[in-house]
């Protein structure tokens, strides 16, 4: 059985959860996402494995497609090495080399780290008619990959966002602008429109581009004048850091 996991701001650590119990990723990595300097040919990243078990992990880079496997992927930026095993407990070094590929330089590109971890085959005895299940489980990150010298400085973002009220019929939605060169990866997103907090989806902006999100209370929404948002953002590190802004219509 192979497992996926979704895109988050965060480290994706998968859990699947059924009848067999809880299968959590084990072999985690030192940070939640790789910011990758254009003025480096490589950058490295920690992981260990927490299992009890040793574990076989293979390693790729892909640009976003969930299909993608170490055969098919293309991304400008390999992991090394690209497949090893891991004692329980064990720490280990994974190099990421960029291979020199022309990449935007006027904006951040992303791309995401799989680790894929296969769990030893046991060799215990088992009745004719009993069924062995095996999971694998893949564990996504990000990769930034930034350019020298951009417009501005990462710690700036929050301060560039722009947030309007779209309130189109019964389904109001929440667009935001990026107008800066990074991805913008926001969470606990609340307008404040008098003494009533409204919780917005989080997500992910791009580079230059706007996004529109949903509120998760349904029903039209009336703003009034003071309205503002409240947010956090990822950074570098995988801290929070908090941001409000005034709410645009």
């Amino acid at each position: 059985m192979s497992s996926k996991a979704m895109r988050h701001p965060l480290l994706l650590a998968l859990c699947l959860l059924g009848p067999v119990g809880v299968a959590c990723a084990g072999v985690t990595a030192e940070k939640t996402r790789v910011v990758f300097s254009a003025k480096n040919s490589e950058a490295s990243l920690q992981v260990l494995n927490q299992n009890s078990y040793p574990v076989v992990v293979q390693t790729w880079v892909d640009d976003g497609e969930m299909s993608s496997t170490p055969d098919t992927t293309q991304a400008p930026i390999i992991p090394l090495p690209a497949i090893f095993r891991m004692e329980p407990g064990e720490q280990r070094n994974l190099r990421l080399i960029y291979s020199g590929e022309a990449l935007p330089k006027d904006r951040e590109s992303l791309f995401w780290l799989n680790l894929y971890e296969i769990p030893p085959r046991s060799n215990a005895p088992q009745s004719p008619d009993a069924t062995r299940l095996t999971i694998t489980l893949r564990t996504q990150m990000k990769v930034l990959f930034r350019p020298v010298q951009l417009q501005s400085a990462p710690h700036t973002i929050n301060q560039q966002l722009q947030f309007t009220l779209q309130n189109t019929a019964s389904t109001p939605t929440l667009r935001i602008d990026n107008p800066t060169p990074y991805f913008a990866t926001l969470s606990t997103i609340k307008v404040k429109i008098g003494a009533t907090d409204l919780a917005v989806q989080d997500g992910m902006i791009a580079p230059f581009a706007q996004q529109t999100l949903p509120f998760k209370q349904p029903g039209s929404i009336h703003s009034e004048a003071g309205a503002q948002v409240e947010f956090t953002r990822v950074d570098d590190e995988g801290n929070l850091i908090p941001g409000t802004a005034k709410l645009m219509q």
